[in-house]
């Protein structure tokens, strides 16, 4: 009895470890089988969907291996081979194995074959929450555009029209100057202004064409003595691109531009009417980018005329001029240049100022993106007339156009140009201006904006020693009362200081009105 016991939980202990084992070999097959096949248990014979569930061998493995084409290694399939049941029945890759190899699993009686596990639907994305707002303060529309100026509760949206889009504008305005007339001692006075504008913008697949019309009134209920009780002028231009292939554009353009004169001006023989300087621009330019570097050839002819008032002499003329330019994309955002220009100007009296000459100018083209756009350039000009009496026209060139966005709701612009225009005085070549304008605008709320600018001009008058500095600056607040209108109120200042004795004057100009747009 003594030694039956020992050996009787000797063999309780082996048996519990035997189905320890086997019930876990069971679990590994059974979720090896459930992977692999998308079957629970792996391979089941065929038509026995209520059949117990097989475990194999190692030697079963190879075998089944060895008969779905599968490489097996030598010691694998001599194991399979040397693997036979006591009635002789080799052990088959379809997963029949003898009745002593087979274990049932008697727990929860026969499993039915489960359906291949579905892949679960991409989560659909949770929308974010709309930002809380207080009073009219907002989301921006477009986080990615640079602030343009105005307010962004009444961005334009634009009439379609077949393939083209409209967007009107009309200003309403009425206040008050310090100096109606813009001359030393200058009286003060009321005035209104109406200012329409209209803009025409394609939208083309390919091609575009761009147009812009807009025009000023100014009235003045009460003119002092001796003045017009009325001033107008007006701009109209239009641009087409045609896109000639891959790399090559071609570009026209047309303009013309009315707007009367100072009535301070060297050039007027004073009187009550104004003189209004009319100016009527066209250009053609091909041009043609291969990457690294693009050339643009260009053509314009740009004509000055005057008419309204008492001038001194004649200053009508036309310049005609072809330029080419030469670019190299050194960076993604950079882009170098130079160029060439020669020019003629010719006066309809055929006076002695006719002039031939050129230009040098070089610069940088900047496309950061949003922050900074632009372009800045500096040059030569030189123009030489015919009358030996006359000197050289001629003098630096300075030129800039640069957008900066140091942030989504602020844009600082920066503006120079230098312009060369004939003269009628007695002596005189003609005058240069070199001009500059820095300007900030700034969103306070989707319904508020302000901007800030000011700016200098100097025209110095060679030949003849006259030059006159011009200062101004201004203030302007658009408030948007709906999608369509806004309330405006602007400050604007001017100072004039010029070498003729007695010609300096300041002005100062309030108005308010309301602006209407689509």
């Amino acid at each position: 009895m003594n030694r039956i016991l020992p050996a009787f939980c000797v063999m309780a202990v082996a048996t519990a470890a035997a189905a320890q084992t086997s019930e876990s070999a069971y679990d590994s097959d059974f979720l090896r089988g459930t992977l692999e096949t998308g079957q629970p248990g792996g391979d089941v014979e065929d038509g026995a969907a209520g059949d117990d569930f097989l475990i194999f061998d190692g030697a079963s493995d190879a075998a089944a291996s060895n008969a779905a084409g599968s490489k097996v290694s030598p010691g694998a399939q001599k194991a399979a081979s040397d693997n036979k049941t006591a009635s002789g029945n080799e052990v088959r890759g379809s997963g029949r194995t003898s009745s002593a190899n087979r274990i049932t699993d008697t727990r929860a009686g026969p499993v039915p074959p489960s359906r291949p596990i579905q892949s679960a639907g991409p989560l659909a994305p949770v929308a974010p929450a709309a930002p809380l707002t207080t009073g009219s303060i907002g989301a921006a529309t477009d986080r990615d555009a640079p602030f343009g100026g105005d307010t962004l509760r009444d961005q334009p949206q634009g009439i379609r029209v077949g393939t083209f889009l409209l967007y009107p504008e009309l200003i309403l305005r009425a206040g008050a100057s310090s100096n109606v007339e813009g001359v030393a001692g200058g009286e003060g006075g009321t005035l209104a202004r109406v200012e329409p504008s209209l803009r025409l913008s394609s939208d083309w697949d390919r091609h575009s064409l761009e147009a812009t019309f807009r025009g000023t009134f100014t009235g003045y209920p009460d003119p002092p003595a001796g003045t017009s009780s009325s001033e107008s002028s007006a701009e109209a231009s239009a641009t087409l691109r045609i896109d000639a292939g891959e790399v090559t554009t071609l570009e026209t353009r047309a303009g013309y531009t009315v707007s009367p004169e100072s009535q301070s001006s060297p050039e007027s023989a004073g009187g009550a009417k104004r003189t209004y300087q009319h100016g009527v621009s066209g250009s053609l330019a091909v041009t043609r980018d291969a990457g690294l570097v693009a050339v643009t050839l260009r053509g314009n002819l740009d004509a000055t005329l005057y008419s309204g008032g008492t001038e001194v002499g004649n200053r009508d003329n036309m310049v005609a001029s072809g330029s080419v330019r030469l670019g190299y994309n050194l960076r993604a955002t950079l882009s170098p240049f130079a160029e060439a220009t020669v020019l003629g100007r010719f006066f309809d009296d055929g006076s002695k100022r006719n002039a031939k000459g050129y230009a040098l100018r070089s610069g940088l083209g900047l496309n950061a993106g949003p922050k900074l756009t632009g372009e800045v350039g500096i040059g030569w000009r030189s123009e030489d007339l015919e009358g030996a009496v006359y000197k050289k026209l001629q003098g630096l060139l300075a030129d800039a156009d640069l957008v900066w966005s140091p942030s989504r709701l602020t844009t600082v612009r920066l503006n120079a140009s230098t312009a060369f225009e004939a003269s009628s005085l007695a002596g005189a070549s003609g005058s240069l201006v070199h001009s500059g304008t820095l300007s900030v605008a700034h969103s306070l709320t989707n319904d508020l904006a302000v901007t800030v600018s000011g700016g200098v001009a100097r025209r110095d008058y060679q030949g003849v020693e006259l030059s006159e500095l011009t200062y101004t600056g201004s203030a302007l607040a658009t408030y948007a009362i709906s999608d369509i209108a806004a309330l405006q109120a602007q400050y604007s200042f001017e100072r004039v200081d010029s070498s003729r004795v007695g010609q300096d004057y300041n002005s100062h100009t309030i108005e308010a009105g309301v602006r209407i747009r689509r």
